[in-house]
């Protein structure tokens, strides 16, 4: 098991092949912003997106952002677009990412990470604490979380 993060990896071009062929939306369009050179603008930074390899294959992404797409100023970092490649789901990859980012936002100084999700009781079991819900035209229900790093 490994944990890379995009811009340090030898092998980008796999890791934009298996972001490309994510089952869900984010991932292409993420490939799709590093391809145009806009990275930096989406992660900000102090932000990365950073991959779980099981012997040399990716099996999922994750990043740290300065801002996720529900804007809350002043808040940061996000922990966001945790993606488990289907194959890979029920071996806890979702927590592994979790804490992985907890602990490149320690590493960065942060005291607390903040997530926006569609998932609500996914992340309580990893110490989240819900702040609000909110309703709006994107996903209908998304909820905001909080959690402290110390």
């Amino acid at each position: 098991m490994e944990f890379i993060e995009y811009k340090d990896s030898k092998d980008k071009e796999k890791l934009l092949q298996f972001l490309e062929n994510a089952e869900w939306k984010p991932g292409p369009l993420t490939a799709k912003k590093i391809k145009d050179g806009k990275n930096e603008e989406k992660f900000g930074k102090d932000g990365g997106l950073f991959f779980y390899l099981e012997n040399d294959k990716p099996l999922a992404f994750g990043s740290l952002v300065k801002e996720d797409y529900i804007r809350k100023p002043g808040l940061k970092p996000w922990i966001a677009m945790i993606y488990i490649d289907p194959k890979a789901r029920g071996k806890r990859l979702s927590e592994k990412m979790t804490l992985f980012l907890e602990d490149k936002a320690k590493e960065l100084g942060y005291d607390k990470a903040y997530i926006m999700t569609q998932h609500k009781d996914l992340y309580e079991k990893y110490g989240y604490k819900l702040q609000e819900v909110i309703y709006g035209d994107k996903h209908g229900k998304d909820y905001f979380y909080k959690k402290s790093l110390k």
